[in-house]
C-alpha cells in the first residue's frame, strides 16, 4: 500500500533478488510493540513486513534491519551526546535507521500512519533536527534513487 512500488524497483535495479527480501512476521513486530510499549505507523509495518530482515544490497551499510532496532534508540542518544547536541531525543521518537555510526532518522509514533521523518547528521552545526521527509514512504522511496543513482555512476565508469 505505502510501498507498493519501492519492491518493484529494487528487483529492476537488481539491487535485491526476490529471494533475498527477507520479511518480519507479524508476530515478531507484534512482540517487538509490546517489549518497547509501543504502537508503530502502517507505513513502518509494512516496510518490516516486506524486508525487515534484510533487503539485499538494498540500505546495506545502514543498521535499519529488525535486528538492530532495539538498540538504535540508545545508539542515536550516544552520538547526540559525543557531538553536545543540545536537543535530546524526543520520548515519543522511534530511530529506525542508523548510517555508519555518523547519522540516524527517526519518526515520533503520533504523527500517523505515514508519519515525517527527522534526521541528524554528525557534523552539520545544526540547533535543532532536520525534517528530512514529509513521510516515511518517501524516506524509502528516496533511498532507491539514492541507490539508483549510485549504480548509474558506478556502472558509467
Amino acid at each position: 500500500m505505502y510501498l507498493d512500488t519501492v519492491k518493484q524497483q529494487l528487483q529492476q535495479l537488481g539491487l535485491v533478488q526476490p529471494d533475498e527480501l527477507v520479511w518480519c512476521t507479524a508476530s515478531e513486530i507484534s512482540k517487538l510493540e509490546q517489549e518497547l510499549g509501543i504502537s508503530l505507523p502502517k507505513a513502518y509495518q509494512e516496510f518490516l513486513l516486506e524486508m525487515g530482515h534484510s533487503a539485499g544490497q538494498f540500505l546495506r551499510g545502514s543498521d535499519c534491519f529488525f535486528k538492530h532496532l532495539p538498540y538504535l534508540r540508545e545508539w542515536a542518544i550516544e552520538l547526540l551526546e559525543e557531538n553536545n547536541f543540545h536537543k535530546p531525543l524526543p520520548n515519543d521518537a522511534f530511530v529506525f535507521f542508523m548510517h555508519q555510526g555518523y547519522q540516524f532518522s527517526f519518526f515520533i509514533l503520533s504523527e500517523g500512519d505515514d508519519p515525517p521523518i527527522y534526521s541528524y547528521c554528525e557534523g552539520e552545526n545544526k540547533i535543532k533536527f532536520t525534517k528530512s521527509k514529509a513521510k516515511f514512504s518517501g524516506f524509502i522511496k528516496q533511498e532507491v534513487e539514492i541507490h539508483k543513482e549510485y549504480l548509474l555512476a558506478f556502472s558509467s565508469h
